[in-house]
């Protein structure tokens, strides 16, 4: 018979230890489980959406305008060798990953999304 074989042993016991699965978290996890069988919408109105949060939707934008403002501009500038569309990509690949996201971040503060 090896160590972990007896009835009363628990191979996970040590994991009880560490913070992510203290005391209060099982507490925690009962009370929620509890009001979800008194009340199923309660648990729809807690549960984790599945939805884009707003940093994604800021780094979304954030890409989306590095790439529209800066890399296409930047690539046919450097093929068509025009001076306006080189110095408008440079500025976009400088500065759109800095400038977008804060302010998406603003404007989603001000109006809340549809979804």
């Amino acid at each position: 018979m090896q160590q972990g074989d007896q009835a009363g042993d628990d191979p996970t016991a040590e994991k009880d230890t560490r913070p992510e699965r203290s005391p209060i978290d099982r507490r925690f996890a009962a009370i929620v489980g509890a009001l979800r069988a008194a009340d199923p919408r309660f648990a729809r109105r807690v549960s984790e959406p599945r939805r884009l949060r707003s940093g994604s939707i800021m780094m979304l934008t954030g890409l989306v305008a590095t790439v529209l403002v800066g890399i296409l501009p930047l690539a046919v500038g450097i093929q068509t060798q025009v001076a306006v569309l080189l110095t408008i990509g440079a500025i976009g690949i400088a500065c759109a990953p800095v400038v977008v996201p804060p302010l998406v971040g603003v404007l989603l503060h001000r109006m809340r999304p549809a979804w």
